[in-house]
């Protein structure tokens, strides 16, 4: 248990990324105790939700989470503990963010969540690393492929993302 307790401390951080809200729906529907709080900070309340959520984050594949009423006092107080920076951080975020920035925040993170799934070969590397090599210079001096491989693959799902959306767009310019 000392493990869950620890482990919660980084669970924190992810407790306020979008990737929650996709598994929001999912723990909701399972979690009878929908909206039951088990704690504030500064008047923010911490609901019994986001703690299962936690525990889910912290429960390795294939085995069941625990969940936060099955915790005992020490664990479920330490538990509300490590989310209050979360919760805080989160509401700060909410407050100071302005809704153009929220709006390119969540285009990035959804750019990167789609390039995530998206292949880049070595041998597509290569082929751009071979074509273009005077671009791939520092100091004068020819970068080895190997230094810039990731970057080149980087871009080649970056291309490949603009592809596929662009793929059906029409654009009008007047």
């Amino acid at each position: 248990m000392k493990k869950l307790i620890t482990t919660s401390i980084v669970a924190v951080a992810l407790l306020s990324t979008s990737a929650m809200a996709e598994k929001k729906a999912d723990v909701a529907k399972k979690d009878a105790v929908k909206e039951t709080v088990i704690g504030t900070v500064n008047g923010h309340k911490i609901t019994q939700v986001e703690a299962n959520k936690v525990l889910e984050l912290m429960t390795k594949k294939g085995e069941k989470a625990l969940t936060f009423d099955k915790l005992d006092k020490k664990q479920k107080d330490a538990i509300v503990k490590n989310l209050a920076p979360g919760v805080l951080i989160k509401n700060k975020a909410q407050a100071e963010v302005s809704e153009e920035e929220k709006s390119q925040i969540v285009a990035n993170y959804w750019m990167q969540k789609k390039m995530a799934d998206m292949k880049a070969t070595d041998k597509e590397a290569k082929e751009i690393y071979t074509k273009n090599k005077k671009f791939y210079k520092k100091d004068k001096k020819q970068l080895k492929f190997e230094d810039v491989k990731d970057y080149i693959k980087m871009q080649i799902k970056q291309k490949k993302l603009v592809d596929s959306v662009m793929k059906k767009a029409k654009v009008v310019v007047k």
